[in-house]
């Protein structure tokens, strides 16, 4: 029940009792036929509360069954997405590891290949400076013979 059917159920029994009891405290009946009236309708009343008070307490137990079914639903729901996160992590970290391992060999190779393509260069560059050294004093020994035989001409 809501709050207002509760407080509007309490009244009707509130009212219903007074209303009673008045009707028994103004008729005229002797006074043990009024005050078997009135025990009948205190007895009434106080089954009618205890009906009230079960229902209530059924209710509860219902909303309680309710709240525990879903709270081990919630639990069942966040265990399985937690698992399924934690799958999915594992298999992205997996992936990334191997792409990371892939990344690193290419590296390696491309680091190789840039020693070898410098080694390369390198011996070309000391043949190619061999080679001008060697016209360059070929050179300057021909230009040497000139001067020498141009002195001794003088």
């Amino acid at each position: 029940m809501t709050k207002s059917k509760g407080g509007f159920v309490l009244g009707a029994i509130i009212g219903g009792a007074a209303a009673a009891i008045t009707a028994l405290l103004f008729a005229p009946k002797p006074g043990k036929e009024l005050r078997d009236d009135i025990t009948e309708e205190v007895n009434n009343l106080l089954d009618t509360a205890r009906d009230y008070a079960d229902i209530a307490v059924e209710k509860g137990n219902e909303f309680m069954d309710v709240a525990k079914e879903t709270s081990e639903d919630i639990k069942i729901n966040l265990k399985d997405t937690t698992s399924s996160i934690k799958t999915q992590f594992t298999e992205t970290t997996k992936h990334v590891g191997d792409d990371l391992k892939k990344v690193k060999e290419e590296i390696k190779e491309k680091a190789t290949d840039v020693k070898e393509f410098a080694s390369v260069i390198a011996e070309e560059g000391k043949e190619e400076a061999a080679a001008v050294t060697e016209e360059k004093k070929a050179a300057m020994e021909e230009k040497v013979e000139e001067i020498k035989d141009s002195v001794e001409d003088i």
